[in-house]
């Protein structure tokens, strides 16, 4: 359950004040709405390679909400061998969603990549970071795996 705190950021958010209403802010509120402004978004991707056996097509979509707390991360990803047309091979991936907490463990949700369990991807953990410059023009979210409390190396 989302505290009042995060109830409120999330309002304040949706209101979308102008910058110069910010000052009215206490500073580590206003720190969290630049982190939402530029955070809590959607984004997607759709990608397509060609090559002699047909094209392979690539859709994903990343939904990320940040109420001043944790981090709520929602995407469904497919990819697949695209025989005549982008609807015809088309079927909806599920919704995988979770949420971080910044340095705190977290389990992977085993709906990410059921494939790779086979390669040791079981029962990893994650931790989120996030670095955002003071002006609050980017940032960056770094999640890195656990495997037994131990840093797990992805290539």
């Amino acid at each position: 359950m989302r505290s009042l705190r995060s109830l409120c950021l999330l309002k304040v958010h949706s209101l979308r004040l102008p910058a110069q209403d910010q000052s009215l802010i206490p500073p580590n509120l206003a720190k969290d709405i630049k982190i939402m402004r530029l955070f809590n978004k959607s984004f997607i991707d759709r990608e397509m390679y060609y090559g002699l056996g047909g094209a392979f097509v690539c859709q994903d979509a990343l939904s990320i909400q940040y109420d001043g707390a944790s981090w709520t991360v929602l995407y469904r990803s497919n990819h697949f061998d695209m025989d005549c047309c982008p609807h015809c091979d088309f079927v909806q991936p599920d919704l995988v969603q979770f949420t971080l907490e910044e340095g705190k463990l977290a389990p992977v949700p085993p709906q990410s990549n059921p494939e790779n369990i086979h390669r040791g991807y079981k029962d990893l953990m994650m931790s989120a970071s996030f670095t955002m410059e003071e002006d609050g023009t980017s940032g960056e979210i770094k999640l890195d795996l656990f495997k037994d409390s131990v840093p797990f190396p992805v290539e």
